[in-house]
């Protein structure tokens, strides 16, 4: 492997399925999806871009991106201008699609093809997505700054 491969392999931290661990206390949690026809109301009504934070229960780095960037930034900066909404990727919640149909968390995953966490996405009132997506924790001294280009450039699509 190539040296600038292994430096980018070290500095992008997730978490895949099935690695045994338990589940990790959350301190810090975004709103839960659960009707994502209601916030494609939202969306499309105030031309705000809707971030899917998509984690598993047992990642460590979930929790961090969500304790040191996600939390404070739908609290602060992105506060009116962004929905969040965090995903269970490894969990069969119930959730209401963007069509209004009855689905999961876990197959709201799959249907952005999302298998490591974390994993942002960011998508348009219809789900279309708005900005490529964000995986892992990416060189931890960069990540707001990637997360608030992603959400800049989604805005600026809608």
């Amino acid at each position: 492997m190539p040296i600038a491969s292994r430096v980018h392999a070290q500095k992008t931290l997730t978490t895949s399925r099935g690695t045994g661990r338990p589940p990790i206390k959350r301190n810090a949690e975004l709103p839960p999806a659960t009707d994502l026809r209601v916030d494609a109301v939202a969306s499309n009504n105030g031309r705000l871009p809707i971030l899917l934070f998509f984690d598993r229960v047992e990642c460590p780095y979930c929790e961090r991106a969500l304790r040191e960037y996600l939390v404070p930034l739908s609290r602060e900066d992105w506060k009116d201008r962004a929905l969040f909404r965090q995903v269970e990727i490894d969990r069969a919640l119930p959730l209401v699609d963007f069509e209004g149909r009855a689905t999961t968390h876990a197959r709201l995953a799959e249907r952005y093809r999302v298998t490591l966490s974390p994993t942002v996405v960011i998508v348009d009132g219809s789900g279309n997505v708005l900005s490529g997506p964000i995986v892992g924790l990416t060189t931890v001294d960069f990540y707001g700054a990637y997360l608030e280009k992603a959400l800049e450039d989604a805005a600026g699509k809608l």
